[in-house]
């Protein structure tokens, strides 16, 4: 046999299978492509709706938790009802996908951007951090983990330096505050005050003042503090201050602010993935 024979001879069996090759190969990407009609339901779903799956385990965790039993022992008419209302759950949720209800309807837009941000953090939501973690944690906010001190103070205001020394005297003399005040002419900003939370005190007495009083102890009287509205004098009747707690009194608020801190990284950093790829165009008059 010759070249010649041998080419009519092979390469039309040749060619019909190569072009019978290429139609399977056209089908299997038309049937397989995105926006293809599927008539089965796949084995990992329980129905499709408009080609949109509701997964098999979604169904069965969605009928546990609707009659509180294991899947086995849910019967076939609960186990429909159930498939059911998911069905008619998935049309309504297309339909406002339609209607562009995300973008219009304030509820459903408020509910999207919570949804959104507890995705972005699951992993803080679902870690459980070892306690080598959480002490290392810990240990770079100690400060933070400590009793709330408390204290009362009195707090004298007046307007005569010249008369600030005597009347610090008279107060560590022991002579009554009505009788300081009357002769000196001191004033109390907060009279009959009581006993303060520390944040509660620096609020009332200022950033300075409180600074001075912290570490007053019971009993003690000031030296003059002059502030832009006047010369103060502070007399501590009692002084509680912080005390830090260790690890293991500490744990629970630890944790807390572990995933707390956690939480709010990992939302700082999905917002910041989301300004990066955004095109925001702002009007000009509002820039």
């Amino acid at each position: 046999m010759d070249a010649k024979q041998f080419s009519a001879r092979y390469s039309t069996p040749l060619m019909a299978s190569g072009a019978l090759l290429g139609i399977l190969i056209a089908a299997y990407g038309l049937f397989t492509a995105q926006g293809t009609v599927i008539r089965h339901v796949p084995a990992e779903d329980a129905a499709l709706v408009n080609q949109r799956p509701i997964l098999m385990s979604d169904f069965v965790a969605q009928a546990e938790s609707t009659y509180t039993l294991p899947f086995a022992q849910i019967s076939r008419e609960q186990r429909k009802a159930v498939l059911t209302a998911m069905i008619h759950e998935e049309l309504y949720v297309q339909r406002g996908l339609e209607l562009d209800f995300p973008g219009t309807d304030p509820d459903t837009r408020n509910a999207l951007v919570a949804a959104v941000e507890q995705q972005a953090v699951a992993d803080a939501t679902t870690e459980v951090p070892t306690d080598g973690v959480l002490e290392s944690f810990f240990e770079a906010h100690r400060a933070h983990y400590a009793t709330e001190g408390s204290m009362q103070v009195e707090n004298f205001k007046l307007a005569s330096p010249a008369l600030a020394a005597p009347a610090v005297g008279a107060l560590r003399a022991g002579m009554p505050a009505a009788e300081v005040m009357r002769r000196y002419g001191l004033e109390q900003p907060r009279p009959d005050q009581g006993e303060d939370f520390y944040f509660a005190a620096r609020i009332h007495l200022g950033d300075r003042l409180f600074e001075t009083a912290r570490s007053m102890a019971d009993g003690s009287v000031s030296e003059p503090v002059a502030l832009a509205d006047g010369v103060h004098i502070l007399r501590m009747i009692k002084n509680v201050p912080p005390v830090r707690r260790d690890f293991a009194h500490a744990r629970e608020q630890v944790f807390a602010d572990y995933k707390r801190e956690t939480a709010a990284r990992l939302r700082a950093a999905d917002e910041k993935y989301l300004y990066a790829k955004a095109d925001i165009q702002i009007a000009a008059q509002l820039k």
